[in-house]
């Protein structure tokens, strides 16, 4: 409740029934008035920060964590000094698979990691779950209005629309456009390798991978909606692209005092900081390169279908959603809806698999032999830069454990959120309307009980026999039920297709005392940017 008009209620309220019938003099009354109001103002967030959601909210019934000292922050600066999900694979290990503790201002949370209550919150009453109004504005400044953010009917409606444009025949179609930005970044690597900045012992030359695997990846959605961003090519020149530098800028590993003020006070945001300028700046620009790329888009759909010309020809991601027509309406996207679809796709398809591939690179650095092995496993299938079948790649054996174990020792979303939309019964506890569900796939993720002792290691091989590991509601990289990432199958085929590519000619080790965290921003990036020895290899 915003706290003016709390105010402003008071004070009209003393004024016209308690002040006025008793004849005090104006002054007075004024005075009186304002420190009722005043009082009344602060007995209101008393109650509201302390008590109640301290004491009576009904998710305090859930066992949990006693809050910090720091007035107002209940574990919140706890969860911010540790590596993301650590806290809550802490709390869960120690009070169970549903458990409470507070967020910032004292805000109730409910951390979920029991399979079967999930399933109920995924799948069995998904939509009485929804994301916060907070959550929702933030995504929506670099996401777009598109399905991410959708709910309800509307997220039906979309998600029922955008189907067949992730279909498998749908990633078929694009496959070999995937592979053009992968040899593109292994050329560059080579090509510093080659040189002699930057090198190290035992012939390596050392490299931040992080920014070109960036690039990489929104090269190849760049390539799924029938363009070429050139992020690569030009990247560090004139030319580079405002995609391309709006992406690196908003998903940089900025931790400043001020960022985490904005994150804690929204008005902040607002303050004519250099960094509120250069997010302005990115947004404007994101706005603008998504909106040229959807009517370059149509105006090619249109020319298609008026010349009648390949039409048989298999179509990329954005001609398929431009002509997707709604069975019941008969309607199909707008432009601007387009645009919102698009967003979605550039920043959440290629900012999740980017981090993915660089966590990827740095787990075969540290161990060599599932490196060589899976080097030797490509090159059976990944010869003179062709790009093998759908099939055939998810046939390699090892590259699918790999990638599935990275996925799951460090998923690219470690922790989701959700708020009850209506009064719910979770279990068996009972949670009034916007209480605060946090879904930890991290803390599931590293389960001694799902996975074994060795749960917090990487170990492939441990997907050799599979049948017991993770349902899911245990495994869920790409979340589960209706909310799963609708891209999970393109993001799945483009992830080891890249790693594939970049395996096969060079070999990665760990830089000594390269001091590496996980940090949760809108994902679980590297910090700082991930850097490691390269050399190349002689097949």
């Amino acid at each position: 409740m915003n706290y003016q008009l709390v105010y402003s209620k008071i004070q009209q309220y003393v004024e016209k029934y308690v002040l006025t019938p008793t004849g005090l003099d104006a002054p007075t009354a004024k005075k009186l008035s304002v420190q009722l109001g005043v009082s009344t103002v602060i007995i209101y967030y008393f109650y509201k920060l302390i008590l109640y959601r301290l004491y009576i909210h009904p998710a305090n019934r859930i066992p949990g964590p006693k809050v910090s000292w720091i007035p107002f922050m209940g574990n919140f600066f706890e969860i911010m000094k540790e590596e993301a999900g650590v806290s809550h694979k802490r709390w869960t290990k120690q009070y169970g698979g549903i458990v409470s503790y507070h967020g910032q201002w004292n805000q109730p949370r409910v951390v979920v990691t029991d399979p079967l209550l999930l399933k109920q919150l995924l799948t069995t009453d998904e939509y009485d779950y929804i994301k916060s109004p907070e959550t929702v504005n933030f995504l929506r400044r670099t996401l777009g209005n598109g399905l991410l953010v959708a709910e309800g009917d509307t997220h039906r409606h979309q998600r029922k629309m955008l189907n067949p444009a992730f279909s498998v025949n749908a990633i078929r179609s694009v496959l070999p456009l995937m592979a053009k930005p992968g040899h593109r970044l292994r050329d560059n690597w080579l090509s510093a390798i080659q040189s002699e900045e930057n090198k190290v012992d035992n012939d390596c030359t050392e490299v931040e991978v992080s920014t070109g695997l960036s690039l990489a990846t929104l090269d190849v959605i760049g390539w799924a909606f029938g363009q070429d961003f050139k992020s690569l090519e030009f990247a560090g020149t004139p030319h580079q692209s405002k995609l391309s530098q709006a992406y690196l800028h908003l998903f940089s590993n900025d931790v400043s005092f001020m960022r985490l003020l904005t994150f804690l006070f929204p008005l902040f945001r607002h303050l004519p900081t250099s960094r509120n300028r250069l997010v302005r700046r990115d947004l404007k620009w994101l706005d603008e390169e998504s909106r040229a790329l959807v009517q370059v888009g149509i105006e090619r759909a249109a020319k298609a279908k008026e010349s009648g010309v390949n039409e048989d020809k298999p179509k990329d991601l954005l001609a398929t959603m431009v002509d997707l027509i709604d069975e019941e309406t008969g309607q199909g996207f707008t432009a601007d809806e387009l645009k919102n679809q698009c967003l979605t796709f550039l920043a959440a398809g290629h900012e999740t698999t980017s981090v993915s591939l660089s966590w990827a690179l740095w787990l075969l650095a540290k161990d060599q032999v599932v490196q060589d092995e899976l080097r030797k496993e490509v090159l059976t299938l990944f010869k003179n830069d062709e790009v093998p079948s759908y099939e055939a790649i998810n046939a390699l054996p090892l590259l699918n454990n790999v990638v599935r174990e990275t996925l799951r020792l460090i998923p690219a979303v470690p922790v989701t959120s959700r708020v009850t939309r209506v009064p719910t019964v979770l279990g068996s506890h009972v949670l009034p309307m916007g209480t605060q569900i946090i879904i930890s796939a991290i803390t599931s993720h590293h389960s001694t009980e799902i996975w074994g002792d060795d749960a917090e290691e990487f170990n492939p091989k441990r997907w050799e026999n599979s049948e017991r590991l993770g349902n899911a509601y245990e495994y869920m990289p790409f979340l589960a039920g209706g909310r799963q990432c609708i891209g999970y199958k393109f993001a799945l085929v483009e992830f080891k297709v890249l790693l594939a590519i970049l395996v096969r000619d060079i070999q990665y080790f760990e830089k000594p005392d390269f001091k590496v965290s996980k940090k949760q921003q809108l994902t679980l990036r590297p910090s700082p940017n991930m850097t490691l020895w390269l050399k190349p290899v002689i097949n």
